[in-house]
């Protein structure tokens, strides 16, 4: 096929529509999809040699990925190493190790496996991941591994068939990738079922290609509505939508009318071969590399990006250094203008060793320690400081159902618990601390919690994996309580702006926090107006404690706990290694706290008026004289972003166990 800079100019689109997402230009909605692009551009390109040099009798499996690897391997490898160099000095260990993880199922193309394990991709704290992004990159080659097979196995049975079972094949992936959706959106994302039909329509796309007969002036038309439904999709599908799923259709389909049209003469074809997009298209493999290693490492060097200035200056650097990438390693490379074939592989070889034995000796070292002194790694430490049955008595999604309310964790004295402490892993934390300060009185409680989980029935959470189970979870607690006379007082707590609010914010030292997760009643849409919403969790909130004051309980609603948004042990840990000295007592201003939490804190105080349940609000206990503290007396009171650490439960617990005796 000759060459077409239309789809020069269609990568551009896409690289730039995932960059500018990154670096958090809010117009683009959904410039991620900019992978979907790709994703088809791959399909139509891949496919399309496959077929032609199948049709002529010269497709040799050795040939192919040799090709590929050659294409691929060495920016690729460029980048693991240099970001792993840049790892070593900004990288708390921890990191690094997990970061070698990442490294090395990048090297095995399974990193979307690696990443569906351990990270949303649509959680901030991905863009502190400089492989993310690699996990499309697994995806394709994941697909070039059994697509040229599929073409060998149904060569001899023609073109047409070829046709129909790549296209069933596509459409039972589309099927899978909406049905993943509803209860597993984070596999949807990464996993290569529910993405292969978005390369399935590429190759499509080239089996049709040839003998399409459409009139030059219908081509125009078609090529402009396939632009128009890439950039509507870029820009205009909301946020948070299923992905990949129906929306996804939109960007998918236009590229694929692009694909078989974009050679007419349209407006289309115009804008896309204008030189600035071809450039860039001619960069845009280079450019999806670096992009998110540059991003990563500015936040990790305590530099995030903030402001028009900053991402404009960041998105200059990325194109800068993916030029140089393009002309210096992916040329040279790929049109055979290296020494020889030994020296490719073996400069290819020698890289892969590399990363190898770097992930694993992070690995083993756990992260290489060494490279730190020992006071950071006695504040880092403290990322581990909570109770000791925290983990095992905190349910989790996956295993819930398999749990009997009545046998959950209980803590204190050996009695009756007369204490339930229901909602997510902030309630999870309070579970032993409060239970063992009871004991001292004779009392005990029982723990009924679940990760993520608001204690509040007939809800869901909008893009959680597994979200059923958390209504399920919550009805099952509902009916236990009522069922259990003994259980006298019930302790209603959870990081309540989670759920409540559907808003971005910024932490405390400034960062942009997306806010992914909200509640909605679970017979409504999550896309029901923001104060109908609200209103649905407020009615079911006060019917539940209604419902169980009715029965003679008596019900105290713990505020949320004042969240600092970003890991302190992590932060601090890092000014220490770089040479500063941190005071004992290390606090923002309260009204930091108060204008994320002012929602939610006037939310739950108006709820506990009208319903006459009791208030403790820890805030009293963190924040003092405008201060809200995230280090005192030299220890940390939190092991991440939100939960507090032994030393800030050792400041909560006292006030309200205070609370619970003095009505229990």
């Amino acid at each position: 096929m000759n060459y077409r800079q239309e789809i020069d100019g269609l990568r551009a689109i896409a690289v730039m529509g995932v960059i500018l997402y990154h670096v958090g230009l809010k117009s683009i909605s959904a410039g991620y999809a900019g992978v979907d692009v790709f994703f088809v551009i791959s399909g139509f390109l891949i496919g399309g040699i496959i077929f032609r040099e199948r049709a002529n009798g010269t497709f040799r499996y050795r040939n192919f990925y040799a090709r590929r690897a050659r294409r691929i391997l060495p920016a690729l490898f460029t980048v693991i190493l240099l970001s792993m160099l840049a790892g070593w000095w900004t990288m708390m260990p921890q990191t690094l190790r997990y970061f070698g993880g990442a490294a090395l199922s990048t090297l095995l193309f399974i990193s979307n496996i690696w990443f569906f394990q351990v990270i949303d991709y649509f959680n901030p704290a991905a863009l502190k991941d400089p492989l993310i992004h690699t996990w499309s990159l697994a995806v394709e080659e994941q697909f070039y591994f059994f697509v040229p097979l599929l073409f060998g196995l149904l060569w001899r049975f023609g073109t047409k068939v070829l046709f129909w079972v790549f296209a069933t094949l596509a459409l039972i992936s589309l099927a899978t990738a909406v049905l993943t959706n509803i209860d597993s959106p984070m596999a949807a994302f990464y996993l290569i079922h529910t993405r292969a039909w978005e390369l399935f329509a590429g190759v499509l796309a080239a089996l049709a290609f040839p003998k399409l007969a459409v009139s030059p002036r219908t081509s125009g038309w078609l090529a402009n509505l396939g632009l128009l439904l890439i950039l509507a999709g870029l820009g205009l599908i909301p946020a948070h939508v299923p992905w990949p799923g129906g929306w996804t259709i939109i960007p998918v389909t236009g590229t694929v009318l692009v694909l078989l049209f974009g050679q007419a003469p349209s407006l289309a074809r115009t804008a896309l071969t204008l030189r600035p997009l071809t450039l860039i298209g001619l960069v845009s493999y280079s450019a999806y590399l670096w992009h998110q290693p540059l991003i990563s490492f500015l936040d990790l060097a305590g530099y995030p990006l903030s402001g028009w200035l900053q991402a404009l200056a960041t998105v200059a650097a990325i194109l800068a250094a993916s030029w140089l990438s393009w002309r210096f390693i992916e040329q040279p490379f790929r049109r055979g203008a290296s020494p020889s074939k030994t020296f490719v592989r073996g400069s290819l070889i020698m890289a892969g060793l590399g990363i190898a034995t770097f992930s694993v000796g992070g690995h083993i070292t756990k992260g290489y320690p060494n490279r730190m002194p020992a006071e950071v790694h006695a504040l880092l430490a403290y990322a581990k400081s909570q109770p000791a049955t925290y983990k095992q008595c905190l349910a989790v999604r996956e295993s819930v159902m398999e749990l009997e309310m009545s046998k959950r964790c209980a803590h204190g004295a050996e009695t009756t618990p007369s204490v339930a402490v229901w909602g997510d892993s902030h309630a999870a934390l309070l579970g032993q601390a409060l239970g063992d300060t009871l004991s001292q009185y004779g009392m005990a409680l029982q723990e009924l919690t679940l990760s993520s989980c608001q204690p509040i029935p007939n809800l869901l959470n909008h893009g959680q994996t597994r979200a059923a189970k958390c209504e399920w979870f919550n009805n099952q607690v509902m009916d236990h309580l009522l069922a259990t006379p003994t259980l006298e007082t019930i302790v209603l707590h959870a990081s309540w702006g989670s759920f409540i609010s559907n808003a971005d914010a910024t932490n405390w030292v400034g960062d942009r926090i997306t806010d992914d997760l909200y509640s909605y009643p679970s017979d409504k849409s999550p896309f029901m107006p923001d104060d109908a919403r609200k209103d649905a969790i407020s009615a079911e909130l006060i019917h539940a404690i209604t419902t169980l004051r009715s029965a003679g309980k008596t019900v105290i609603l713990v505020h949320a706990i004042p969240s600092p948004g970003f890991r302190p042990t992590k932060y601090f840990g890092r000014k220490l290694w770089y040479g500063e000295t941190l005071d004992q007592n290390i606090g923002f201003p309260q009204t930091l706290f108060n204008q994320s939490s002012m929602d939610p804190h006037a939310f739950l105080t108006d709820i506990a008026t009208k319903t006459g349940a009791l208030v403790f609000d820890p805030q009293n206990q963190i924040c003092q004289d405008g201060m809200c503290y995230v280090i005192k007396n030299g220890e940390p009171l939190y092991f991440d972003g939100g939960h507090l650490s032994m030393p800030g439960l050792s400041i909560v617990i006292p006030p309200l166990a205070d609370l619970v005796r003095s009505v229990n």
